[in-house]
């Protein structure tokens, strides 16, 4: 996934200071995708560079002033160009696996303790999914004026939830193996 295209899919929606994006993808994708602060900045900069979005101060009284992003109809027209291209299967990284995989040159200990965090961030997600990501997906939708769009977002959290699910399920299989 493109981060840019991530953050001209949250702007279309409605105009947004960098913050608020951030804020915006804890809310909503950040079960699958996730990007720092500095990392939105950086992409929204190059972003501006490209024409695809623009920028405007709003001066505020009391606090320091709002850089606010908007989406331009070319920043439309290639958010419209990257969710019509096929998708590529992305290499798999995941760091809990390598150091499964190399386990054996690990402490024993250590590698149980990784699989039971692993297990635990995981529970933590299903937890909030279960009650504040559908009660966020509600408010997006309200606050957004989106409400056609929530099945999709729906959508997501679902396939999110199925994987944390399975994490799970597995890291207690690998659990008792490791335990024994």
């Amino acid at each position: 996934m493109s981060l840019p295209h991530a953050l001209l899919g949250v702007i279309n929606y409605t105009p947004l200071t960098g913050y608020d994006l951030k804020t915006a993808f804890n809310a909503s994708i950040n079960g699958f995708w996730n990007a720092s602060l500095p990392q939105i900045y950086r992409t929204l900069h190059q972003m501006e560079k490209n024409g695809w979005v623009l920028s405007s101060i709003e001066q505020q009284k009391g606090k320091p002033n709002k850089k606010i992003y908007n989406i331009t109809n070319e920043g439309k027209k290639e958010l419209r160009k990257w969710l019509s291209e096929p998708l590529e299967m992305p290499l798999p990284k995941n760091k809990m696996l390598i150091k499964v995989f190399f386990g054996k040159q690990m402490r024993h200990q250590d590698l149980i303790n990784l699989i039971r965090e692993r297990r635990e961030q995981e529970i933590k997600f299903l937890e909030e999914a279960g009650n504040e990501h559908k009660q966020t997906v509600d408010q997006y939708a309200i606050k957004l004026g989106a409400k056609d769009d929530v099945r999709f977002w729906q959508l997501s959290l679902d396939f999110g939830i199925r994987k944390s699910k399975m994490i799970v399920e597995w890291c207690d299989s690998a659990l008792k193996i490791l335990e024994k």
